[in-house]
């Protein structure tokens, strides 16, 4: 406000300041006069230069219709004859050189290999001219390219021949195929007007600003008045100045604003500015006793695009998902995107949890559309936890934390659903909270420890066993359906991973040399670790650094994980094989191999997974898929693992059938070190 008054008040600022005297308002005068008449030579250049531009291009075009239009005529006259186009190419020339404007204006053929079909010199004409070459540029072949790109007329600029036979002169043409006779034709205009039309505004403009000077010399008697008059139209152009910065500031202001309230990348709000304006929609509800909600959505697969094509696909995918979100909800609501691959919506004006739940409908299946990212389409899905507003928080803060809350109960429960905040989700977040907090000093603690689960041949002996972790804290066993999904979510898989793969090592070694034959130890682990490059680095030195054979180590990765991209599980396992370590293929009948893969996988043995177990012998079902699975592996000389074996029938058919190993609670669950030692090492080997 205060800008807009003083810009007011520059006229009589100045016009109130003292005058300097004769000479200083002559050389005042004069240098405003140069000023005046030099923006307006700019202007007025600016004006000319994109008029000859606009001008050319319609004069090029039109000129090159006309032609076109000849052309087209000719050659339906001509279409009945035996050879039409070569009839039409024969007389052409005499048409064309009739078609000559001004401005060294006229028209030329090609055809799509560089040949002259018609230029106004015919000494061109039939003359192969496809690297014809002007300052280092080949000018045919560029207009050939240029008309395929077009077919139907584009702009070309380039250096043209000069039909006044000197130096080559930088023209503007316009092209245009016609695919009955394969060619392309094309008209333009020399740009070397353009300067001579500059150039004569120019030399007008320095005889107006010599007579100018000359008529302030003769009028210096009349000065003072003259002054005023210039001190007027000065202040004038000083406070269109300041409009002008005035402007340019409130748009700079507005670029600021939306920098520091918009993310970057998806155009939604940012995270601090849909806060502050879900403040003061909260204060609104509060007072009309209205009904609003918070949706918080988390993206189901994200990690795995970003991970396997990169930040720029993972990019494209939020960008796509914002659109997606936008198309959803109404003019009246708003988004944010909060961080990653989390967003946020406040619906306004709710009538009932219906509607909530209907919109929340809405963006999972518009999330769930196919996205297209560079040559392959993936399909991904979206969590969705929901906070009612005033029922769910009175603040911001607590609103958000149990939509967020309310999403992590919809990942738990199986992804692609929405839930609805409770007061039991707030207990658990809570608990899920101290359990993250725990999991960092488990690892420091030495809380996190293997057990081993034996795995028995057919003539009940030990074969080896599968290297389990547990938690145990002040002795309470945590269970792993716990703390396994907090490890992933967190980044701290793969450190308990290796971390429970070297503990397991370095027990067996204690075996080894307390003259016990531990068999193999099969540890588990997934594709996503594999995946990255430092884990088969850090594998080979845990090997290396416990001086340990690593074909009594046993890599377990589910079907499933593997056949999600089988061409570079493919590459990543062979990266373990090649350590010497073995590769099993757990949970085997639930990932839907294909057999072309399954045989180029470097793999020793199929494990069959437990749910094709349970209900042998009773369930016909799983009994045939069992039958086939351990066939298949024996065709392709692969062992076989039954896990989940729990009575002595399941085991009898197994290995009745042909498999090699089972594990189960028939013989043990998973025990710890000491246990499995005086079961299953001190009875088969002595002590």
């Amino acid at each position: 406000m205060m800008k807009r008054i003083y810009s007011k008040h520059i006229p009589k600022l100045i016009i109130g300041l003292p005058l300097s005297g004769l000479v200083v308002t002559v050389i005042l005068i004069s240098f405003i006069t140069y000023l005046t008449i030099k923006n307006n030579f700019d202007k007025q250049k600016e004006i000319i230069t994109e008029e000859f531009m606009e001008n050319l291009k319609q004069i090029t075009k039109q000129r090159t219709n006309i032609a076109y239009n000849i052309i087209d005529a000719l050659y339906k006259n001509n279409i009945n004859s035996p050879d039409p186009k070569t009839k039409t190419l024969k007389i052409l020339p005499d048409i064309l050189d009739k078609l000559k404007w001004g401005e060294k204006g006229y028209i030329f053929v090609m055809d799509f290999k560089g040949n002259t079909i018609y230029h106004p010199n015919h000494k061109l004409i039939g003359v192969n001219r496809w690297n014809l070459q002007r300052n280092n540029v080949k000018i045919v072949q560029l207009l050939t390219k240029k008309a395929l790109e077009h077919p139907e007329g584009t702009y070309a600029k380039y250096w043209a021949y000069n039909p006044s036979g000197k130096q080559p002169l930088e023209k503007i043409s316009y092209l245009k195929v016609y695919k009955p006779l394969g060619i392309y034709l094309g008209n333009g205009v020399y740009l070397d007007y353009l300067d001579k039309k500059l150039l004569k505004k120019q030399e007008e403009h320095q005889k107006l600003y010599k007579t100018l000077i000359r008529n302030i010399f003769y009028l210096s008697l009349l000065i003072l008045a003259v002054m005023i008059s210039v001190l007027l139209i000065l202040s004038f152009w000083v406070r269109k100045l300041f409009l002008q910065y005035e402007k340019e500031l409130k748009t700079e202001k507005e670029k600021l604003f939306k920098r520091a309230n918009y993310d970057s990348l998806t155009g939604l709000l940012s995270k601090s500015y849909f806060e502050s304006l879900l403040q003061k929609e909260i204060f609104y509800i509060k007072r009309k006793k209205d009904l609003g909600a918070v949706l918080f959505i988390d993206i189901d697969g994200f990690k795995e695009i970003n991970d396997s094509l990169g930040h720029k696909y993972g990019d494209e995918t939020l960008k796509e998902i914002a659109k997606r979100l936008k198309r959803v909800v109404r003019e009246t609501d708003f988004i944010s995107r909060f961080g990653g691959d989390e967003f946020l919506v406040f619906l306004k004006d709710i009538d009932q949890e219906s509607m909530v739940i209907e919109i929340a409908q809405r963006i999972l299946k518009e999330i769930k559309e196919p996205i297209k990212l560079g040559e392959h389409t993936h399909h991904i899905s979206g969590s969705i936890g929901i906070a009612l507003i005033p029922r769910d928080g009175e603040n911001v803060e607590e609103i958000i934390k149990n939509a967020d809350n309310a999403m992590y109960s919809a990942k738990r429960k199986g992804k692609d659903r929405f839930e609805f905040f409770t007061k039991t989700l707030s207990e658990l977040a809570k608990k899920r909270i101290n359990l993250k907090n725990d999991l960092y000093e488990a690892l420091k603690q030495d809380e996190l420890i293997p057990f081993f689960q034996p795995q028995i041949d057919k003539n009940d002996n030990l074969y080896g066993s599968e290297v389990l972790v547990r938690w145990i804290k002040n002795g309470r066993k945590i269970p792993p359906f716990e703390f396994i999904p907090l490890a992933i979510e967190m980044g701290l898989i793969d450190k308990i991973d290796l971390f429970i793969i070297e503990k397991a090592i370095k027990q067996y070694n204690a075996w080894k040399n307390m003259g016990y034959k531990p068999g193999v130890l099969s540890c588990n682990v997934t594709m996503y670790q594999l995946e990255k490059t430092d884990f088969a680095t850090h594998l080979k030195e845990i090997i290396e650094k416990n001086n340990f054979n690593p074909d009594n180590l046993n890599i377990e990765v589910t079907e499933e994980s593997i056949m999600k991209d089988p061409q570079t599980s493919i590459a990543m396992l062979e990266k373990i094989r090649n350590l010497g370590i073995n590769i099993n293929i757990d949970d085997f009948g639930t990932g839907y191999s294909s057999l072309s893969y399954l045989k180029k996988l470097p793999v020793s043995k199929l494990k069959i997974d437990r749910s094709f177990i349970k209900d042998i012998p009773d369930d016909k079902d799983d009994v045939m898929i069992t039958k086939t699975i351990i066939s298949l592996a024996k065709n392709m000389n692969l062992k076989v693992i039954a896990e989940g074996v729990e009575n002595k029938i399941q085991r009898d058919f197994v290995f009745s059938h042909g498999c090699d190993y089972v594990q189960g609670y028939y013989y043990s669950p998973p025990i710890e070190a000491r246990e499995f030692e005086e079961k299953y090492l001190k009875e088969n080997n002595g002590s």
